[in-house]
């Protein structure tokens, strides 16, 4: 990747840290292919110059090392690692550290302290009291709405109101006695008079109902309906506000669950984040700013970032650096003498 030997000097001496810390023996090469992906969490990154940026990925199972270009996130990032052009690499995807923290894998010398530990537990027992606090409110004002039932439509409304209208006009329209009467006699006389005698008295009755049923629609159209449309209208209203409103407070409550629920398990996290004694260059936590949805998410990611940094491999039995590096790695790169 360089001719430098100074640079390459330094950046062996860097990465076979990052081993040592990783609890790996020797880093391992992608195989380059064009559907080639790799995920895990970035533990070395050195730009080597303007084109060449050296990447170092705990997988989990191994240590890869990548050819790429550009700048990169922070150490500690959960990253996707994709094929870019031939034998380089690129970064897809990133979940990135936050509170401005600064991981290193790369010094070998042993920490002495954990105090930057301190403010995150703090800080997520401040969020937890936030969240139980928030959690109240929202159900003390859910049950302050209680249940509403969703009213009918205007359109529902109109049409009940038009079919009652069609039942009183058919029960005022009803046959009258005389024509019972004449109906009778009708049949008295035979089918074929009866026939044609209720034919007519059925085609005045409907001219009857019509006519009625025109002029109550008209009535109730003008004089009730603009009453009755715009009391619906107002119900349907206040039950979209309601369901809108429940609806929301129900997310929110759901969302609450989530992030009650991972404040808990990244507080026994931060337990094992202590013992596994990172070293931190750089810290940036504000607790002021953890009633922002987006910083208290931001917490929480980071926190969960770091437990998954803990090396998933046993110790090495080596019990120095210096014993670690001795059998596989050889003295540090020298630059030759000429």
């Amino acid at each position: 990747m360089t001719q430098d030997h100074a640079v390459a000097a330094e950046t062996h001496d860097a990465l076979w840290a990052v081993l040592w810390n990783r609890r790996y023996d020797d880093v391992d090469e992608p195989l380059w292919l064009p559907d080639a992906a790799y995920s895990g969490i970035l533990a070395f990154a050195r730009v080597i110059d303007a084109e060449t940026t050296l990447l170092a990925l705990d997988a989990g199972e191994t240590f890869l090392v990548f050819r790429a270009s550009g700048e990169p996130p922070p150490i500690g990032s959960r990253v996707r690692i994709l094929p870019a052009s031939r034998e380089r690499w690129r970064i897809a995807e990133t979940i990135p550290l936050g509170l401005g923290i600064g991981l290193r894998f790369d010094d070998h010398t042993p920490v002495t302290e954990n105090a930057w530990v301190a403010p995150l537990r703090e800080g997520v027992h401040t969020l937890r009291r936030l969240l139980d606090q928030r959690r109240e409110r929202l159900t003390a004002r859910r049950a302050q709405l209680g249940a509403l039932n969703e009213p009918p439509s205007v359109e529902e409304i109109w049409r009940e109101e038009i079919s009652a209208i069609s039942d009183r006009v058919a029960l005022e329209t009803e046959y009258t006695p005389q024509e019972h009467a004449s109906l009778s006699r009708a049949r008295a006389k035979g089918a074929r008079s009866a026939d044609e005698e209720e034919r007519k008295i059925i085609a005045a009755r409907k001219r009857r109902f019509a006519e009625r049923g025109n002029e109550e629609i008209a009535r109730f159209k003008e004089e009730c309906w603009p009453a009755i449309r715009d009391a619906a209208a107002a119900e349907v209203r206040k039950y979209v506000d309601y369901r809108t409103e429940v609806v929301r407070l129900e997310d929110a409550l759901q969302r609450i669950r989530t992030l009650s629920t991972r404040a808990n398990n990244v507080a026994t996290a931060l337990d094992r984040i202590e013992r596994a004694a990172f070293r931190i260059d750089a810290i940036a936590f504000d607790p002021a700013r953890l009633e922002e949805a987006e910083y208290a998410e931001e917490l929480l990611r980071t926190v969960e970032l770091l437990h998954a940094a803990i090396p998933l491999r046993a110790h090495s039995n080596a019990g120095s650096f210096s014993a670690y590096r001795r059998p596989t790695a050889g003295p540090s790169v020298i630059p030759p003498r000429f």
